[in-house]
């Protein structure tokens, strides 16, 4: 694997750990100002209201499980793609959800930074 998607995976990973660890800092610290997180459900939700969201705890993820990850890279832009399942608790409602998450990045200087993600249903 290449040094730029171990990199990208391993800022994957980072946002995983810190969504199960309610660990906002860090997810303010690593997404874009801009980022978008589109649900499953296609709500287009800004991260300042994501985080929000996860303090106050009306997300709550207990676990992330990945299955399958991809990685493509086209010069600065790149996608990773995984196939997942989350154990959260989303509105009052707790579930182990199977997703694709779609995640893009931009490459700025030696960093990849996530830009936006979408969550589809993966059954």
């Amino acid at each position: 694997m290449s040094e730029d998607k171990q990199k990208i995976l391993a800022v994957y990973h980072r946002v995983d750990d810190a969504m199960v660890n309610k660990d906002t800092e860090t997810l303010d610290y690593i997404l874009d100002d801009n980022y978008v997180s589109v649900h499953m459900t296609g709500y287009q939700q800004s991260k300042q209201e994501w985080l929000e969201q996860i303090e106050n705890e009306e997300m709550r993820y207990f676990k992330t499980m990945p299955q399958k990850t991809t990685i493509t890279i086209d010069d600065n832009i790149a996608i990773l793609i995984c196939e997942t399942k989350i154990d959260a608790r989303i509105y009052g409602f707790r579930n182990t959800w199977s997703m694709k998450i779609n995640m893009y990045f931009e490459k700025r200087g030696i960093n990849w930074y996530p830009v936006n993600a979408s969550a589809s249903s993966n059954n």
